[in-house]
C-alpha cells in the first residue's frame, strides 16, 4: 500500500522557517551537482542535469526553493510563535508498486531509476507526481471542510518534491549485520514524495493540522454546525484506493492497508479471521493455477 505518513519534521523545527528543511529536500540536486561539477564527459553532464528534481504544487511541476520557502513562510496570518507553521507528510510505495509505476513508464522491468531511458524517467516522474496531486486533494477534502471552500490541493499552499534514492542508516540491520554500510545507497527503486504543505489554507482563514486529536465530528460553532477533523486512516485508504483506480492496480489481499493493519493492531479475533481469509484466497488460487495448467498441456 502507497505508505502516506501526515506529519515527518525530518529534523526540522515547524515553528519556524521551513528554509531548512526546503534546503536538506535538495540534497539528491546536491550531489547530482557534484558529479557533474568533477565529470569531464559531456553526455554524463548532460544526463546528471536532466536528473535533477524540481518542487512542484497543484499546477506547476517546476518551482525555485526560493519560491517555495516564500510561499510557505508567508503563509502563516494569525498563527502564534510556538505554532507549527507548515507540515510534511511523506507518501511512499512498496515494492510492487515501484514495480507496476516503472514498467507504466518504460514498459519493461526496471532495477534502477538509472536503468530509465531520459523519455522514460520523464514518464516515471509525472506518474508519481501526478499521484501525489491526487493524494493533496485527498488530503484538502479530508478536513471536512468543503462548506468554507475547502475542496482540493489548490485551495491548499503545498509543494511536493520528488526523491529516488533513501540510504542506509547504522540502525538497519543491513548495515548491522555489516552486508552494507551506513550512507551506502539502498538498492532497488526507492522513490517517494516528499511534500511541504502550510498550517493555514490558501485563504490564510483556517487553520488545518493533520496531526490533531480530533479526527472526524461535529461541532456547533455559534449557531452553526461543522463536521471537522482529519481522519488519518481514512485518508491512507483513500489514498490506497486512488493509486489503484488511477494506475488500474490489482492490489493482492494481504497488501491492503486494512489487511495489513489488522495483522498489526488488531485484536486475536480479528487476526484469526483474516488469516483464515488469506489461506482460503491461497487455496482458491492454487486451485485456478493447477485448473489453468491441465487445460494449456
Amino acid at each position: 500500500m502507497p505508505i502516506s505518513k501526515p506529519h515527518s519534521s525530518l529534523g526540522a523545527n515547524n515553528s519556524g522557517s521551513c528554509s531548512s528543511l526546503v534546503q536538506y529536500l535538495d540534497k539528491e540536486n546536491q550531489e547530482l551537482e557534484k558529479k557533474i561539477q568533477t565529470s569531464d564527459s559531456i553526455s554524463k553532464i548532460a544526463l546528471y542535469e536532466k536528473r535533477k528534481q524540481h518542487f512542484f504544487d497543484a499546477a506547476s511541476d517546476q518551482v525555485s526553493l526560493i519560491s517555495v520557502i516564500d510561499k510557505i513562510d508567508n503563509n502563516r496570518k494569525k498563527l502564534g510563535k510556538k505554532d507549527a507553521k507548515y507540515y510534511a507528510p511523506t507518501i511512499s510505495f512498496s515494492q510492487k508498486e515501484l514495480a507496476h509505476l516503472s514498467e507504466m513508464a518504460a514498459g519493461r522491468k526496471v532495477e534502477s531509476v538509472w536503468d530509465f531511458s531520459n523519455k522514460e524517467y520523464l514518464k516515471f516522474n509525472k506518474l508519481i507526481r501526478d499521484y501525489g496531486r491526487i493524494v493533496m486533494d485527498e488530503y484538502a477534502g479530508n478536513f471536512n471542510r468543503q462548506n468554507r471552500g475547502l475542496n482540493v490541493g489548490k485551495d491548499l499552499v503545498y509543494f511536493g518534491k520528488i526523491e529516488h534514492f533513501r540510504k542506509f542508516k547504522g540502525n538497519d540491520k543491513e548495515v548491522k549485520n555489516e552486508l552494507f554500510q551506513s550512507g551506502d545507497y539502498k538498492p532497488g527503486l526507492n522513490s517517494h514524495i516528499h511534500i511541504i504543505v502550510s498550517r493555514k489554507d490558501k485563504t490564510q482563514k483556517m487553520k488545518l493540522s493533520p496531526v490533531a486529536n480530533e479526527r472526524s465530528k461535529d461541532r456547533m460553532i455559534g449557531k452553526n454546525k461543522y463536521h471537522v477533523g482529519f481522519d488519518r486512516t481514512k485518508w491512507i485508504k483513500k489514498n490506497e484506493k486512488a493509486f489503484d483506480d488511477f494506475f488500474k492496480y490489482q492490489r493482492q489481499e494481504l497488501e491492503k492497508f486494512e489487511v495489513q493493519n489488522i495483522l498489526k493492531n488488531g485484536s486475536p479475533k480479528e487476526k484469526d479471521q483474516i488469516k483464515q481469509r488469506l489461506e482460503k484466497l491461497s487455496e482458491k488460487r492454487d486451485i485456478n493455477r493447477r485448473r489453468n495448467f491441465t487445460m494449456r498441456r
